[in-house]
């Protein structure tokens, strides 16, 4: 696997939603819930900085993670709804995956990319707009890559 590539080469759909602020409620989770894009971000950051030869590459999928984030953030505001972080339960330090040795990580990450498209697809069943959708699909794409570059990582991590 080319561990260049850290996301699917399809484009991101454009986001043209009516106002509904049901359907931003059903984004907010996966925007910035435990198990979120928020939540991953800062993760893979925590982990660029404990080991030196995977710094490069989570770094990558972290600004992965962050386009994943801005564009959530902004379908919920086109929603008519505020894209929150913190507020009531919805996140906080906790949630990060402090675990420092690779192997744990890794399989930490992959378990939570795996978690992330579960929740992706429960919130695409309960979506209504088309749009919402397709951004959701979209994103999961990238998420697939993302479980097969920490599952090659975990891998080299294996042989050593």
């Amino acid at each position: 696997m080319d561990l260049s590539q850290v996301k699917c080469d399809l484009p991101y759909p454009e986001v043209n939603v009516a106002k509904d602020l049901s359907e931003a409620r059903l984004i907010l989770p996966n925007y910035a819930g435990r198990d979120s894009e928020t939540t991953a971000i800062l993760t893979y950051a925590y982990q660029s900085y404990m080991t030196a030869d995977l710094k490069k590459i989570l770094e990558e999928i972290s600004i992965v993670e962050m386009t994943h984030h801005e564009m959530l953030g902004e379908a919920i505001v086109k929603l008519g709804g505020y894209p929150i972080i913190g507020s009531g339960c919805f996140w906080n330090g906790s949630f990060i995956n402090y675990a420092s040795n690779p192997k744990v990580y890794l399989k930490n990450n992959i378990d939570g990319e795996k978690l992330a498209i579960k929740n992706y697809e429960k919130t695409i069943l309960a979506l209504n707009q088309r749009d919402l959708k397709l951004l959701l699909e979209r994103i999961i794409l990238d998420e697939e890559v993302h479980i097969k570059i920490f599952e090659e990582l975990l891998l080299k991590y294996d042989e050593t």
